[in-house]
C-alpha cells in the first residue's frame, strides 16, 4: 500500500508529542511493509535541518518539507475578525505547499493520503482533484476542544472574549470537515464518541501513539524522590499547569516531604518557571535526551487542564515504567486505571496527597510503574497498531 503523510511539521527528529506521534506511526507501517512518502511544513516554530536529517529517513520517506511562518501574528489576528474564518487554520494555507502536493498527486498514484490533523483539510480539493486515493483524517484532537477549555480558564475578559471566537469559529470548520473525509482514525475513544455527537457519519478507526516498546527500557536507577514534568513550555496549556503546580502543588508536597526534589524540562522554558529555580527546583529547559530525563526521575507529574486528544509523554512514562499523577483531563484518552496505572487527582490537595503518597512508599512507587509499563505493552505496541490501521485503510479502499 503506497501512503502519503501530509504532516503538520517535519515529524523527525521524535521530540514532542506530536512529532512522535507522526514519526513512531510511519515507521511503523513502512515495518508492515507499507511505503510512506512524507509532505510537510518546515514551520518557523518547530524548525528542522533537513539538509541534517539521516540520509536513510530522507529517502525511506520521500521527504519533502515546506517552509511555513505560521507565526500569530498581531495585525492578521485583528484583521481575522472581521473575516468569519478560522485564525487557527488559515494559518497552514500555504500556495507552495499546495503547488508540492499537486506535484505529489500528479507523479505517483496513492492508495491513501493520511491528513495529520485537521490543519491539513484545506487542502482536500487539491487531493480529490488530482487523485483517486482515499483520504483519511488522523484526528490527533478534538482541536475546538482544546480552546474551549482554555477560554474557560482564562481570566482576562477580552482574553477570554476571543477564545470563545476562535473556538466558534474552529469547531464550525471541525464539524463541516468530519464527513468530508473518506475516515478518520481517532487516537482515543473519547473522541470517537464526540465526533459522533458531533454528527461524523464516516468510518471511524482508533489509532492511538503506539511505540516500540524495546526503545523505551526501565531504568534500573532512577531518583525516587526526585518528582518531575516534561512537555513543551510553548504549548500554553503545559505552562498554565506547571504554574499551578509550582504555586500550589508543590508547596504543599514539600511541607510533608522536605527532601523531595523537582526537576522541569521542555523546550522555550518560560522566565516565570526559570525563575522559580531553588534548591528543590532544578529548571533545566530544552534537554537532549529526553528518554534518559524520564529515567533518571521517580514520579512523573501531568497538571493539565486543557487540551485533548492523548498526551505522548504519559504514554512514554508507562512505557518506562514510572508512576504518574496526572490530572484527569491529562489522563484522557489512555485508559487504565486509577490507582493501579496511575494516579488521578484534580485539585492541589489530592495532587499533592498522591504524590506524596508515591514519595514514601517506594514500593506502591515501583508497583504502580510496573502495572503502567504492562498496560503500555498490551494497548500501545505500534506494530499491533499499524497493522489494524492497514485493516482499515483496506476497507476503504
Amino acid at each position: 500500500m503506497r501512503i502519503l503523510q501530509l504532516c503538520i511539521r517535519v515529524p523527525y527528529p521524535p521530540v514532542d508529542g506530536g512529532s512522535i506521534a507522526m514519526f513512531q506511526l510511519q515507521n511503523a507501517l513502512h515495518q508492515q511493509g507499507a511505503e510512506v512518502m512524507v509532505l510537510a511544513f518546515n514551520t518557523v516554530k518547530h524548525p528542522v535541518d533537513i539538509t541534517a536529517l539521516p540520509g536513510e529517513y530522507r529517502a525511506s520517506t520521500s521527504l519533502e518539507a515546506i517552509p511555513l511562518d505560521n507565526r500569530v501574528k498581531p495585525l492578521a489576528a485583528l484583521m481575522n475578525i472581521f473575516s468569519g474564518e478560522s485564525y487557527n487554520i488559515v494559518r497552514f494555507i500555504h500556495q507552495d505547499f499546495e503547488e508540492a502536493l499537486m506535484r505529489k498527486l500528479k507523479n505517483t498514484q496513492f492508495d491513501v493520503v493520511l491528513l495529520e490533523s485537521l490543519f491539513m483539510i484545506p487542502y482536500l480539493g487539491v487531493i480529490r482533484e488530482h487523485s483517486q486515493a482515499k483520504v483519511v483524517l488522523r484526528a490527533h484532537n478534538l482541536e475546538h476542544l482544546i480552546w474551549e477549555r482554555l477560554s474557560i480558564q482564562e481570566k482576562n475578559p477580552l482574553k477570554k472574549w476571543y477564545l470563545r471566537l476562535l473556538t466558534t469559529r474552529l469547531k464550525r470548520f471541525e464539524i463541516e470537515a468530519l464527513n468530508k473525509v473518506d475516515g478518520i482514525a481517532a487516537m482515543t475513544l473519547e473522541d470517537m464518541a464526540l465526533f459522533r455527537q458531533m454528527g461524523c457519519m464516516q468510518p471511524l478507526h482508533l489509532c492511538p501513539v503506539g511505540l516500540n516498546m524495546e526503545d523505551y527500557p526501565v531504568a534500573a536507577d532512577s531518583e525516587q524522590d526526585v518528582v518531575f514534568h516534561l512537555g513543551a513550555m510553548d504549548w500554553r496549556p503545559n505552562f498554565e499547569g506547571v504554574m499551578w503546580f509550582l504555586s500550589d502543588v508543590w508547596p504543599r508536597i514539600r511541607s510533608k516531604v522536605p527532601h523531595a526534589r523537582l526537576a522541569l524540562a521542555g523546550k522555550n522554558m518560560p522566565q516565570q518557571i526559570v525563575s522559580a529555580q531553588s534548591d528543590s527546583i532544578q529548571v533545566q529547559g530544552f534537554v537532549k535526551d529526553a528518554k534518559a530525563f524520564v529515567g533518571a526521575g521517580g514520579i512523573m507529574v501531568v497538571p493539565l487542564f486543557s487540551g485533548s486528544g492523548m498526551r505522548v509523554k504519559i504514554v512514554e512514562g508507562m512505557a518506562m515504567g514510572k508512576a504518574i499523577v496526572s490530572t484527569s483531563i491529562g489522563a484522557e484518552g489512555i485508559g487504565g486505571k486509577d490507582k493501579q496505572d496511575y494516579i488521578l487527582a484534580d485539585t492541589p490537595e489530592t495532587f499533592a496527597e498522591a504524590v506524596v503518597s508515591l514519595l514514601t512508599d517506594t514500593g506502591l512507587q515501583q508497583d504502580i510503574g510496573k502495572n503502567a509499563r504492562r498496560f503500555a505493552e498490551v494497548h500501545f505496541d505500534q506494530g499491533a497498531i499499524a497493522r489494524k490501521l492497514l485493516s482499515f485503510f483496506n476497507e476503504l479502499t
